[in-house]
């Protein structure tokens, strides 16, 4: 059809050059093909603007000609480089060098191209009839709806896998044809993706997944609180008050026992009595601590045991740990000094020589101890009545 219409235009053309010449009186140059290259131009007119010589891996000519125009449109007048700030072009080579960086991906599961989180710009390549998928992390939800740059021949739609709180959300992309280049911003509850979308004819990724290496880096921290948290309560038990409190009373007694049942020392703030045992002691048997009554009869008092320490909600004037029963019974006893309580109970003899009483308060600190043992403490007031003759030492 082109080349029909232009030899009649050429004709239209002359016909009307030679009517002005006859109106005029003057005399015109003919139009000949060697002053006007009418050949030239009906060539370039009857070309394809589509047809172009085929380039092994580029894009076919339709994409190349849209991709031309649409850099046409896009291209402005731009600022001339002399003219831009410094910051800015700082920003600028800053900000490329990002989008240039090398993102090396890896392969996961199920087929997932893994990239780092926040290593560099992702780029997901995606082809038109293909549908890609971008994985989010688990648990994560979209804040609003994503931003792309190109909302016309792109598709972005949402979808989810799982339910609940570790249900995983998924953007399906999908381009409408081969050639374009934009991007791409999701705005979740835990971070922003930025991410560049390009479309290939053939060529694309199916399912696009991240890693985070700030999760990793909080699990570490994560550990290290709470490793350093059993660290000080480990340090905490082993703290005792002396260590803590400035006015302490130290004035206690401490005989008998072996150096594994002997307290280390024993202190009281004026409401708590606080016996620390030696150190081992948390992973040997631990003997039963009972105090005298009223009446000097051996009580059970109630008290916790917090690493090596003993720690008695009330204050004593006489008290006793027990290891074993009858003969083999061991026993260490505490008194506070300068109580005339405890000197009156010493020398009437050791919780007034009632042992029945201490033997009863140990069975019962002591389940499935066979009752008809000799009595728990028949040797502690032999003791105590050899202290009372005036011997004072062991034997």
């Amino acid at each position: 059809m082109k080349l029909h219409l232009i030899p009649l235009m050429l004709v239209v053309v002359s016909g009307a050059l030679a009517q002005q010449s006859g109106a005029t009186g003057e005399t015109r140059p003919r139009a000949t093909p060697d002053k006007y290259p009418f050949g030239e131009m009906v060539r370039e007119l009857a070309k394809d603007p589509f047809e172009s010589a085929p380039v092994a891996g580029a894009l076919d000519p339709k994409a190349q000609f849209q991709a031309k125009v649409l850099k046409a449109v896009n291209d402005g007048p731009e600022l001339p480089e002399d003219q831009m700030p410094a910051t800015s072009r700082l920003a600028l080579a800053k900000a490329e060098k990002w989008m240039k960086d090398l993102e090396i991906p890896a392969m996961g599961k199920d087929g997932r191209v893994m990239y780092t989180f926040g290593a560099g710009l992702t780029t997901i390549v995606c082809a038109p009839l293909r549908v890609c998928v971008m994985e989010l992390q688990p648990g994560e939800q979209v804040n609003g709806e994503p931003h792309i740059g190109d909302s016309v021949r792109w598709s972005v739609a949402p979808a989810a896998s799982g339910a609940g709180a570790s249900a995983t959300y998924l953007v399906v992309i999908k381009p409408k044809e081969a050639g374009l280049d934009t991007n791409l911003m999701i705005p979740t509850n835990r971070r922003a993706y930025y991410v560049r979308l390009v479309s290939r004819q053939q060529e694309y990724l199916p399912l696009v997944a991240f890693s985070y290496p700030e999760d990793d880096a909080a699990k570490w921290r994560a550990a290290a609180s709470a490793q350093q948290r059993t660290t000080e309560e480990f340090e905490a038990a082993r703290i005792t008050p002396v260590e803590s409190v400035e006015s302490m009373n130290w004035l206690y007694s401490i005989e008998g026992g072996t150096e594994f049942l002997r307290p280390v020392r024993v202190m009281d703030d004026g409401k708590k009595t606080y016996i620390q045992m030696p150190e081992g002691a948390a992973v040997r048997e631990a003997p039963i601590l009972v105090v005298s009554g009223l009446d000097s009869t051996a009580e059970m008092v109630n008290y916790r045991v917090k690493g090596s320490m003993y720690i008695v909600d009330r204050l004593f004037e006489h008290g006793a740990l027990l290891l074993g029963s009858g003969k083999k019974q061991q026993r260490v006893d505490i008194i506070r000094n300068g109580s005339a309580a405890a000197k009156k109970e010493m020398s009437k003899g050791i919780f007034g020589n009632k042992p029945d009483a201490i033997e009863q308060a140990y069975l019962k600190r002591v389940p499935g101890t066979e009752a008809g043992t000799e009595s728990a403490a028949a040797g502690l007031v032999s003791k105590a009545g050899q202290k009372d003759k005036g011997t004072g030492s062991e034997k």
